[in-house]
Parts: C-alpha cells; structure tokens; sequence
C-alpha cells in the first residue's frame, strides 16, 4: 500500500511539474535553460530528491517534466501572480484517488524556490523545489 502510494504521489510530482502558467512579464525571471530539484517529504519520509532540466520562460513559469505519460491528469485553477511569485491550486487525478495541492514559486532571476504541498488519501506530502539557471535554451 506504501509503496503504491509512493508511486502514486512521485506520478502526481512529475505531473505537477508540466503545469505550463500564463502570467505577465512583470516577474523576475531571467528565461533560459534551467536545472530544477524537486524533494519530497511526508510523513516523517523523505524522497531522494529529483532534478531534471527545462527551458522555461515567462510563458510558462512553473517547472514541467515533459513525460507524455503523466500529461492530462490535472486541472489548474486560481492561478496568481505576485510579484515575483506564482501560485496556484491543482487538482490531479491518480491511481490512488484524487490528489489536491496548492503550490508556490518565487523567482529572484537566475534562481527560484518554492513548496506545494498536497493532500491524498489523508497523507500530506510537501515537494520543496529549488531551481537555477543554466545557459540559454537550447
């Protein structure tokens, strides 16, 4: 059961991250190639951390892991901008139920960091990401 929720909830973090957010150009974003770190913890665990790459731009600001086969799972709703911060609330479908989360980013540039945390099945699970920037997109 721990293990299938395991898996469950590193589905939902990879479809999390290809959540693409529309916002104004306002945020403190420098575009390009970055390298983004996403650590799970829940319940007294942590997940070794997972670090992909991803040209991102001030089109679509939040992190997104390109694997086709977590797309379409999650709707989207309530996204804001703040300043240099962007947060939303999510909803994804998974094998284990519906997982609801609400997320934030905050950029400074060349870096970011941010939390979204998310409720499934009773466990809350907080991802921590961190992310800096690498070179132009390729």
């Amino acid at each position: 059961m721990v293990k299938r929720m395991l898996i469950g909830f590193f589905v939902v973090v990879s479809v999390f991250c290809t959540v693409a957010v529309y916002a104004g150009s306002g945020v403190d974003l420098n575009e390009g190639m970055w390298e983004i770190t996403a650590k799970v913890k829940m319940q007294g665990m942590e997940i070794p951390p997972q670090t992909f790459s991803q040209c991102i731009t001030k089109k679509d600001m939040v992190p997104q892991n390109n694997d086709p086969s977590q797309q379409g799972n999650c709707t989207v709703s309530d996204v804001q901008t703040n300043g240099n911060t962007v947060s939303w609330t999510m909803v994804c479908k998974t094998e284990g139920g519906e997982m609801k989360s609400k997320g934030k980013i905050t950029y400074q540039g060349d870096s970011f960091t941010g939390e979204s945390t998310a409720e499934m099945m009773g466990m809350v699970m907080v991802t921590e990401m961190s992310g800096k920037r690498t070179g132009p997109c390729k």
